[in-house]
């Protein structure tokens, strides 16, 4: 756990209510920790991860005396959970601290298959990386209702590089039921394309060059000069994914705004 991570401890002397662990996942083996008791765990309302672990120590589970519990975006846990830093989880002697991580998969090395194989030399890629959220609460609460805020992200330029070849953009998309999206080419003359995919991260051997789950929402076709595309995606008809790819080549101002939400919308 050598990277940044919020110390529980510090917002239990200090007063505060709850502890908030908001942070970006660089890796999907992030672990994060309380040293805290908490009365409460919810999944906090700018999370992009839907699904988290949490982790405590049980002597009555052996044989590494961890519990574990997932809290998502639909399901919080009420109920004390200690913290026990006078325990050690088996075998590997560490502390029976409260763990966090994603139950969720990332992978920040993927690269697209779909509307065509990436090429390094002549394409660009750019993930916005996805933030894990927990909220746990230090005093005792009746009931807890979990949501997720709605996200929305605009874009205006792009670092595509050099290489003359499409740019893709990786938007955390976890479990989220509606989004609506509207590009617009700016450009008075030169042409663009523009298309979405939905990816579901998988787990293969192949760690060198992995397939992931790609499907197409919008296929990627030609955006006039000075007229707009708009896509609404919803889980019932579309699917649910992890994340959104969209793909596009632009000469010029190309702005692009996604609303996601949590609650289903249209049809």
């Amino acid at each position: 756990m050598s990277y940044p991570q919020p110390d529980a401890n510090q917002y239990a002397i200090r007063g505060y209510q709850f502890f908030r662990l908001s942070t970006i996942i660089s890796s999907p083996g992030d672990i994060y920790e309380s040293a805290q008791s908490g009365h409460a765990f919810a999944i906090g309302p700018q999370s992009d991860i839907a699904n988290v672990n949490l982790a405590y120590f049980d002597d009555q589970a052996g044989p590494t005396f961890m519990q574990r519990q997932v809290i998502s975006a639909n399901r919080a846990v009420v109920g004390r959970i200690d913290a026990r830093n006078d325990a050690t989880y088996a075998p590997s002697q560490r502390p029976g601290k409260i763990l966090f991580w994603s139950d969720d998969l990332y992978d920040p090395n993927y690269r697209p298959r779909l509307p065509t194989t990436f090429n390094p030399a002549t394409d660009a890629i750019t993930f916005v990386p996805p933030v894990l959220e927990v909220i746990e609460y230090f005093k005792p609460l009746d009931s807890l209702g979990p949501a997720r805020a709605d996200k929305e992200f605009v874009f205006q330029t792009y670092d595509i590089g050099g290489g003359g070849g499409t740019f893709f953009l990786v938007i955390p998309y976890y479990g989220r039921k509606y989004a609506a999206v509207t590009f617009s080419n700016r450009d008075s003359i030169t042409p663009t394309t523009f298309g979405i995919v939905g990816l579901n991260y998988a787990i293969t051997a192949d760690t060198t060059n992995p397939y992931h789950q790609e499907t197409t929402i919008q296929a990627t076709g030609a955006v006039a000069a000075l007229t707009s595309v708009t896509k609404l995606i919803n889980a019932g008809t579309t699917g649910v994914f992890d994340a959104l790819v969209f793909n596009f080549t632009t000469g010029g101002p190309a702005p692009l705004r996604i609303f996601m939400s949590d609650i289903a919308q249209g049809v």
